[in-house]
């Protein structure tokens, strides 16, 4: 039971990161009746946030880390999800609204330049935690490889 429960962030990650990748309908559905708030903002939001966490449930040496190399790798990906759980509180603020519309208010929020940001921390954030992912494999994979003393 508590691998099947390790798994959830990772499934609700792949279900999330399907709808988006084939631009299902229910990204445009409104949550509650209000067209301010199109579900793929919550999906967005959740296949964002699931990625660290999928890595930090589904990986026992970041989740139960055994040194202190370990141990900085779960630190980086809490931060990582702490990110990704900010991102539509952040993405909110610098659109003005749910739906993230933007348009050329003559002020920087809902403006293109906010639009410009939100891409960039998006990208940013996803490529690091990509990235980390791929290096904490190479650490490991150069770990286990050495002679044990």
């Amino acid at each position: 039971m508590r691998r099947l429960f390790r798994l959830v962030p990772l499934l609700i990650f792949l279900a999330c990161l399907f709808l988006i990748a084939t631009g299902s309908p229910l990204l445009v559905e409104p949550i509650l009746n209000d067209p301010e708030l199109p579900m793929g903002t919550l999906i967005s939001w959740t296949c964002i946030a699931m990625l660290p966490l999928s890595i930090i449930m589904s990986i026992r040496l970041i989740r139960k880390p055994t040194s202190k190399a370990y141990r900085f790798y779960k630190r980086v990906f809490i931060g990582f999800f702490l990110l990704g759980a900010s991102w539509g509180l952040l993405s909110y603020f610098l659109a003005g609204n749910w739906a993230f519309t933007f348009s050329d208010t003559g002020v920087f929020r809902g403006s293109e330049e906010a639009f410009q940001l939100i891409v960039k921390y998006t990208f940013t954030l996803i490529s690091l935690t990509l990235l980390f992912l791929i290096i904490f494999g190479i650490h490991h994979f150069i770990i286990s490889k050495k002679p044990k003393k």
